[in-house]
């Protein structure tokens, strides 16, 4: 039995100024996956995990992958999504395909950017084969992702520690089916309802509901497996928004009724899905009293995750305002790590940071300092982190200590706050700080988690903010809950 491993993932924020450009996306070919993915947690580490688990073949041909920004060009989309069926196409025959998406992008061309991949492989590949695929949490998930796929999974987990486990299980239904043992039906339903993204981790209500109603659903005899995606509320497309999928074995009105039965226990929990943050000024003010620490404020409109500039300066420019000390954060900030590079490790400097990629996130603020430390940014961390990640690459990376009793670690690249060895790879030890600033909602939790003494979601404007009022939709459907109180379901 042979089975193609491929995809594309890509989480799109349509309201972020930075295009989704060919030379963003690191792409792997064939072994590279393997090098790549197979020690980690990620969804391809699980595919390739079901070679020796079902004694099946399966084959990596090219994978895709960047980081949240903005739209993918129309370049990029028919340059990566050629090469994909290409190599689908000289590779094969197959017994099936494992497809690895994230259910969240968006191209210049095709708003539903995954389903005209899985459109696009099911007319390459025709109607025998199984097609499998593994989608991110925070997919807006359509009916023709649905439809031109044998078995769909979702990661349950926010943060995302599952993707291995998720794939694994997709692929091991894709064997069953080859194998004649199951017969795959499934049933999508897509309430009309958005959940904020700071209502979106799993740990904690009203997400733990709605996770224990679909670990509930899987429960039933006739249903194989079941999936929630909360969706991305950062994507202007008409799917925006929660879903819920139910997958059973040849009974259609098996996994229609737990699919509606799923939405419907989420509908009436809707009102929870909304909640109101502290500005910066009020997180800090709160961050300052606390006995000890470190506090962590999650910096929700500077997302790195959801897509933001990775720059945002509203709470540094806060705390410097208010005169906190012992403070800590990131910047991406290539034009300050040059000038600090050029001035030397032990140079005092003065230079403006942060601010840079937009007018969204802050104006750069300024800060004297002294050059700490010079790091090639590289680091990894084998322990679970969001996404499943092991190996991370920030650019060549700087610390920064100002007089104001701040410490910046400046980042060339754009790096997620989602482990603690971004930090300690650079000689930063976060547990000696009082306020920590991880730019995030839920991803940077397994790493801040374990050493904060209290988490606080701060929000600031931004391409991530939880405000949604902020955003100018064209795209979404109507009625829509929140923005349209009177929706009905």
């Amino acid at each position: 039995m042979r089975l193609a491993l491929l995809g594309m993932t890509h989480e799109t924020n349509t309201f972020s100024h930075v295009p989704a450009t060919y030379d963003r996306f690191d792409i792997f070919r064939d072994d590279e996956i393997v090098s790549q993915y197979a020690e980690s947690q990620s969804t391809n580490a699980g595919f390739l995990e079901a070679a020796n688990r079902f004694e099946v073949d399966v084959v990596p041909l090219t994978f895709a992958n960047t980081g949240p920004i903005g739209t993918i060009t129309k370049d990029a989309f028919d340059r990566i999504i050629g090469e994909l069926l290409d190599r689908l196409r000289d590779d094969g025959p197959w017994d099936g395909v494992l497809l690895s998406l994230h259910g969240a992008a968006v191209s210049e061309e095709y708003p539903d950017a995954d389903g005209e991949i899985t459109a696009r492989v099911r007319a390459l590949v025709g109607p025998n084969v199984s097609v499998g695929m593994t989608l991110d949490l925070h997919a807006n998930v359509t009916q023709k992702m649905i439809e031109n796929t044998t078995v769909a999974t979702f990661y349950r987990s926010n943060p995302h520690l599952d993707p291995r486990p998720r794939a694994l299980e997709c692929a091991e239904l894709i064997v069953q089916t080859i194998r004649g043992e199951i017969r795959p039906v499934q049933a999508l339903e897509m309430p009309p309802v958005v959940i904020n993204i700071v209502k979106q981790f799993t740990g904690e209500e009203p997400m733990a509901s709605v996770i224990r109603d679909c670990e509930d659903a899987i429960q039933r005899p006739e249903i194989l497996t079941a999936s929630v995606a909360q969706g991305y509320p950062y994507s202007d497309v008409e799917e925006m928004g929660m879903s819920f999928l139910a997958v059973s074995d040849g009974d259609e009105s098996a996994a229609r009724d737990a699919a509606q039965w799923m939405a419907q226990r989420a509908w009436e929990m809707r009102e929870q899905f909304v909640v109101d943050t502290p500005s910066a000024d009020e997180a800090l003010q709160m961050a300052v009293v606390e006995e000890s620490g470190p506090v962590v404020l999650m910096d929700v409109g500077d997302n790195i995750g959801g897509g933001s500039s990775a720059d945002s300066t509203i709470i540094l420019e806060a705390a410097k305002r208010l005169g906190v000390k012992s403070y800590l954060q990131s910047l991406y900030d290539p034009e300050a790590v040059a000038v600090c590079v050029e001035s030397g490790i032990g140079s005092r400097i003065t230079l403006a940071v942060g601010g840079k990629t937009d007018d969204m996130h802050g104006s750069p603020v300024e800060v004297n300092g002294t050059v700490r430390v010079i790091t090639d940014g590289l680091y990894e961390d084998p322990t679970p982190t969001h996404g499943g990640f092991r190996y991370f690459d920030g650019g060549t990376s700087v610390v920064l200590e100002t007089e104001d009793g701040h410490t910046i670690l400046l980042t060339s690249k754009r790096s997620m706050n989602i482990t603690r060895e971004q930090m300690y790879s650079a000689g930063i030890v976060p547990e000696r700080y009082k306020v920590v600033v991880a730019k995030g909602v839920v991803s940077p939790r397994p790493a801040y988690e374990p050493i904060a003494s209290r988490i606080i979601l701060v929000n600031t404007p931004g391409v991530t903010t939880s405000d949604l009022s902020f955003f100018e939709y064209h795209r979404r459907r109507t009625p829509l809950y929140p923005f349209e109180e009177d929706a009905r379901y």
